[in-house]
């Protein structure tokens, strides 16, 4: 066990100390922020999100990228004529729900009881985020034809000012949309190659850079998405080793990736070509490397921040493990070795000395949070997962003590299916805990 991990400690799965403290930081301030906002939401939304990151295989892996790798280099790209269904049948009809949702939700939030050059400068601000949100969602759907986009948006905005019911702000929404228009008009000269230049990457940042930056994220987060998807069952089988290694082996010492495996079609939208673009000379340059690194690299970061706070309903995931097949002895010899003296089994232990002491002490404690606690959730909901975690707690030690003996293979593989189906139910049990708590929280 290493104290930072490294690109060849996390390709060998190998523990360590930073990734167990970050772990342990992760939940503190999660449950710190819930106890001084009271909002449930720093605690509830890592649990929706979690679950992306568990299923993932090493097939969805690969196929996400692949098909990341393929969207680079604009072989899905959907023109009006190529792909006529999903551009006219989806994306742009997308694009004008929702730009002109937000746009009727900004402007009954902005532009009200606004007059003269303050309801212009705001008018003005709300078309440009109009714009950006339409080309997010152009870049993210691979569209072609800029000059379409460009009417899309203004049209979108029409729409938006219709919706909004606010007559007085009639001159300032007409600039809008023809601000609008021709923002749209500039990027398609940008896409279309008619501009180049120092001049082409200004005009590029201050008005496409942060649309395409974020187009291109949720791009990633899509394909990543589907992906997993479409491997359920490889996903349910490396969960409990995804989750042994987002808690226990990366750490701040690992670079995030924009989608994992991306690096063996590409070394585009990597963090080290982020930092060559920071290397590089000219301020905007620098100005979109910053951004890029935002928008790519630092919500992953977060994002596996928030997946380990959720330890306190996943960590029975760290007790699950897979038997080799009897016929192997080889592999069965390794497999034994690995519960007596393995660097996994060895922090099992570890926690379930822990959680038998924790346990214990509630136990026998009187008046405690636990008791009130009791009281709280149904009592048979709680002595069920008191039970099946003295019950984990005794099959790993009996584990341990059978992997001694060599002799006693067939009784090592019954006591680990037992503790596999007791992880199992005490995963239900502590979700089922984590349910009533969330009621009696809400009322």
């Amino acid at each position: 066990m290493r104290f930072f991990s490294s690109p060849e400690s996390v390709d060998q799965g190998e523990p360590s100390w930073l990734a167990v403290l970050e772990t342990v930081w992760a939940t503190l301030l999660c449950w710190g922020i819930v106890w001084r906002s009271g909002s449930l939401l720093p605690v509830l939304i890592p649990l929706f999100v979690t679950p992306l990151l568990l299923l993932r295989s090493a097939e969805s892996t690969a196929k996400g990228a692949r098909w990341f790798a393929v969207y680079l280099e604009d072989k899905t790209e959907v023109t009006p004529t190529g792909k006529p269904l999903p551009f006219w049948g989806l994306w742009v009809p997308l694009i004008i729900w929702v730009t002109s949702t937000a746009t009727t939700w900004m402007a009954d939030h902005l532009l009200l009881n606004h007059t003269d050059w303050a309801l212009f400068v705001r008018a003005v601000l709300v078309g440009v985020v109009a714009v950006w949100i339409a080309m997010t969602l152009a870049v993210a759907g691979a569209l072609a034809g800029s000059v379409v986009i460009a009417l899309t948006v203004a049209f979108s905005l029409a729409v938006g000012a219709a919706q909004s019911g606010v007559m007085e702000v009639a001159f300032a929404w007409a600039f809008t949309v023809t601000l609008g228009a021709v923002v749209a008009g500039i990027l398609a000269l940008l896409w279309m190659g008619a501009v180049a230049g120092e001049g082409e990457l200004a005009i590029a940042i201050v008005l496409a850079g942060i649309p395409w930056i974020l187009g291109v994220w949720l791009r990633s987060l899509g394909v990543r998405l589907l992906a997993t998807l479409c491997h359920p069952w490889q996903g349910l089988r490396a969960m409990p080793g995804n989750w042994r290694r987002i808690s226990w082996v990366l750490d701040s010492g690992y670079p995030p990736e924009l989608v994992p495996g991306l690096s063996f079609w590409t070394p585009a939208f990597s963090l080290k070509e982020i930092q060559a673009i920071f290397h590089s000379h000219g301020l905007l340059r620098k100005l979109f490397g910053l951004l890029a690194f935002l928008c790519f690299f630092l919500p992953a970061i977060l994002y596996r921040w928030s997946l380990k706070s959720t330890v306190w309903l996943y960590w029975p995931l760290l007790f699950l493990e897979a038997m080799p097949e009897q016929s192997n002895p080889e592999r069965v010899e390794q497999w034994r070795f690995a519960l007596q003296k393995g660097h996994w089994e060895g922090m099992r232990r570890g926690l379930s000395i822990v959680l038998g002491s924790v346990l214990w002490f509630l136990l026998l404690t009187a008046a405690t949070p636990w008791q009130r606690l009791i009281h709280v959730i149904d009592a048979r909901i709680v002595l069920a997962w008191q039970g099946s975690v003295l019950g984990m707690i005794l099959l790993t030690l009996c584990i341990y003590g059978v992997s001694r003996f060599a002799c006693q293979v067939r009784v090592l593989y019954t006591l680990q299916r037992l503790r596999n189906i007791n992880t199992v139910v005490l995963l239900l049990l502590t979700m089922a805990c984590a349910f009533f708590l969330f009621q009696v929280r809400a009322s």
